[in-house]
């Protein structure tokens, strides 16, 4: 019999976090980077050599919910902790353009033909490389995140009720399942070791096992045992499968219109206020590249990977569209810095009356902030400060309107989210 996987057939998660329930969609592209080797006399191949790979994307719609999916990711070397709290699953985070560097997590896609789940997909070591943002004033918004990783593997039942989680170093051959974790049901009595990874480097059920509830042995694993640590992580299997993956299921989406939004462009430094928005913005695209170096290192490894990281290039390269109606002069004034003058003395040139694209040399801020629908309950706000303006546009045209676009470039941004 044939089946057909539906969207709502699939559930993604980052390692032991569930994601909003609003990811709309997932690509993959795996790669195998092949080489093929060839020699004199032989009309065939001798041997190929192959490079694993992964990328892909996926998309969150209208849901203010960015500072909780990137928490989800953002892993401290230091504490070998995720600023995702497991506990209260909330969404009250702060990140900046730096935190980036350290957007690295464990994706898992698990499917379904009809309703009972016999298939996993992990998508190991996954760093992002990009985030698109966009919101619109008709009520469409979406957030898209980009990512690279070595690893694409898929686990059929049983082994298909899976969860990675991020563990805290012991000693060189020790590390350890978090309290609050244990707490909530993951120890060796419900879930099977599969795999432990140092960093990119795996190890299997034969090099890995628990020695208590919580406690895994890894032979020869050689962790660091010092600030900051490898980042390690266990990959679980539910001794018992059930029908349904082990997450928790429906988790909350919050949906923006697009009167839940505001948009504010202002000279840098004004703090952002009803006075101050910038009316009739029709549309906000962000676009932040991620643009990462592959770092690699000759060594044996079973992957079939060299690489060890993916080291994101700084300043970023962050650039920022804003399509507006045309809306009056004293608008474009402000913009630029300028009052305009009904009064002017017509004998002399008064330059706030006068505004000449090349006076947009003013760093501007831009201010992106979700209201939870129906009410005043802010979501997130998404800020970028100094930006420098690259291109402007202008239409007008029978039976339309006139429209008038900007083109700016940044290098920093911060994202902050707040609890309901």
């Amino acid at each position: 019999m044939a089946f057909q996987i539906q969207a709502k057939d699939s559930i993604v998660s980052f390692g032991v976090f569930p994601t909003i329930n609003a990811v709309q969609n997932l690509n993959l592209d795996p790669t195998f980077n092949e080489e093929n080797f060839s020699e004199l006399g032989n009309d065939e191949y001798s041997a190929t050599s192959r490079s694993p790979e992964t990328s892909g994307s996926f998309e969150v719609t209208s849901t203010g919910s960015i500072a909780s999916i990137l928490a989800r990711m953002l892993y401290n070397y230091t504490t070998q902790a995720y600023s995702f709290d497991y506990s209260t699953q909330g969404t009250a985070y702060n990140i900046t353009h730096t935190d980036f560097e350290n957007c690295v997590f464990d994706l898992l896609n698990m499917k379904a033909p009809g309703a009972t789940f016999d298939e996993c997909l992990l998508v190991h070591y996954a760093q992002l490389t990009g985030l698109t943002l966009r919101v619109d004033a008709t009520g469409t918004g979406s957030e898209t995140f980009s990512f690279e990783a070595d690893l694409q593997e898929a686990l059929a039942a049983p082994y298909h009720d899976t969860l990675t989680v991020p563990c805290t170093t012991t000693d060189a051959d020790t590390i350890e399942i978090p309290a609050a974790m244990v707490s909530a049901g993951i120890n060796s009595g419900t879930y099977a070791m599969l795999y432990v990874f140092k960093d990119n480097q795996k190890f299997d059920s034969s090099a890995a096992s628990f020695t208590s509830d919580s406690e895994i042995d890894v032979t020869d694993a050689a962790f660091t045992t010092e600030a900051p640590y490898n980042r390690v992580s266990a990959v679980l299997m539910k001794r018992t499968p059930g029908a349904f993956p082990t997450i928790y299921n429906p988790t909350d989406a919050r949906f923006i219109k697009g009167d839940r939004i505001d948009i504010w462009l202002m000279n840098s430094g004004v703090t952002p206020a009803d006075s101050n928005r910038f009316l009739r913005c029709q549309s906000a695209d962000i676009n932040v590249d991620l643009t990462r170096d592959r770092l690699q290192e000759i060594r044996r490894n079973s992957d079939l990977s060299t690489t060890y990281w993916r080291a994101l290039n700084f300043p970023l390269n962050i650039t920022v569209n804003v399509n507006v109606l045309e809306s009056s002069l004293d608008q474009w004034a402000a913009l630029q810095g300028k009052t305009i003058d009904g009064g002017a003395d017509v004998d002399s040139i008064d330059t706030n009356n006068i505004m000449n694209l090349v006076d947009f040399d003013e760093s501007l801020d831009l201010t992106i902030r979700y209201y939870l629908q129906n009410n005043e309950t802010k979501l997130a706000e998404i800020t970028m400060t100094t930006l420098g303006i690259t291109g402007f546009g202008e239409r007008q045209q029978v039976q339309g309107r006139a429209e008038r676009s900007l083109s700016f470039v940044g290098s920093n941004m911060t994202i902050q989210g707040w609890d309901l």
